[in-house]
């Protein structure tokens, strides 16, 4: 696996490139929101096409909660100025984590496939910490993981869990820092009425309900609320993003209907996606990255290394000796979905 890190390096001036930037972390859970039949039938991720990716979508697979989840974790890692002041505010203000807000993809969704290395193997170590908001010592994560896996998966593993991160089974991310080893689990959620408090979830991320919606403790829910803003923010460019993507594949990967999608910069972006309809996805997502804003994120720390182990819903938990490694994958950063073999 090629682990590869991006740091942004300037803001968002121009719309194009930001949806172009959106648009990757879309696909990319769209892509991995497939069956794994169903993937598997078509030679494993790394064969499918757009046009293929367009056929196989079906009713549920890369809704806007999988891709939500994804642009969230993609955003964070980055450091996008759309997002990153926001979740290091909240950290540090109710968490107690005073740094600048890094992000681990943690939650398997769907029939897909994700890896898990960044929690397991690369961003956690033996003293990292879970902060869930009780007293007492907070648990030590890593030694936790395959219990965590295993919950979410079995629900007669949940109450072999520790009674302080009994539901942490339930977390998309981990959002903390590196730096100081301190974490908290994070749920993400597309509609603010859908969170669910847990034993072990401190942060809950959605969309901005209204303009009074600030962060705040919610003492029912012993959740950290952090709404995402609309106006000119991540929650506008997230589903202009989703919705073009969106009107792209019903078409078939080829342009929408000018009816289904009018607006002539959108179309102009899906004109693009469609001169790439006959090659990989994840190989369109690495063009993506050079149509993006020139300059906005520096990808020049690469780490090569070997997955732990991956999460499915259908196959469970998969150790270091039942994995096919003949074939490198991508961490999930922005500008960095580079696959080589």
């Amino acid at each position: 696996m090629k682990l590869i890190t991006s740091t942004q390096q300037s803001e968002i001036r121009g719309a194009v490139g930001a949806k172009f930037a959106m648009i990757a972390p879309v696909l990319e859970a769209m892509l991995h929101s497939l069956p794994l039949d169903r993937t598997a039938r078509l030679g494993g991720a790394e064969k499918i096409t757009l046009h293929d990716l367009a056929r196989e979508l079906r009713q549920g697979s890369g809704d806007a909660g999988i891709c939500f989840e994804y642009a969230v974790h993609e955003a964070i890692a980055s450091r996008s100025p759309l997002i990153h002041e926001l979740a290091s505010d909240v950290l540090g203000r109710f968490c107690n984590i005073k740094a600048e807000a890094a992000s681990i993809l943690f939650g398997p969704e769907k029939d897909g496939r994700i890896p898990i290395l960044e929690s397991v193997q690369d961003a956690l170590t033996e003293d990292s910490i879970v902060f869930v908001g009780n007293r007492g010592r907070p648990p030590k994560l890593r030694r936790y993981i395959p219990q965590i896996v295993n919950a979410f998966r079995r629900a007669e593993e949940r109450n072999r869990l520790p009674r302080s991160i009994s539901g942490l089974w339930k977390a998309d991310l981990f959002l903390g820092s590196a730096d100081q080893d301190v974490w908290v689990g994070t749920t993400v959620k597309i509609k603010g009425n859908a969170l669910d408090g847990a034993k072990g979830l401190r942060v809950g991320i959605y969309p901005q309900e209204n303009a009074r919606d600030r962060p705040r403790l919610d003492s029912n829910l012993n959740l950290v609320r952090l709404p995402l803003p609309y106006d000119g923010a991540f929650m506008e460019l997230f589903y202009k993003a989703f919705f073009l993507t969106r009107a792209f594949m019903k078409a078939d990967a080829s342009i929408p209907r000018e009816v289904d999608l009018p607006d002539a910069e959108d179309r102009m972006i899906t004109k693009e996606l469609a001169s790439r309809r006959d090659f990989p996805v994840l190989e369109v997502i690495e063009s993506l990255s050079i149509m993006a804003q020139d300059g906005l994120l520096d990808t020049s720390g690469v780490l090569s290394v070997k997955p732990s182990a991956t999460l499915s819903t259908e196959q469970g938990l998969q150790t270091q000796a039942e994995l096919d490694l003949s074939a490198d994958s991508v961490s999930l950063t922005p500008s960095s979905y580079i696959a080589k073999p």
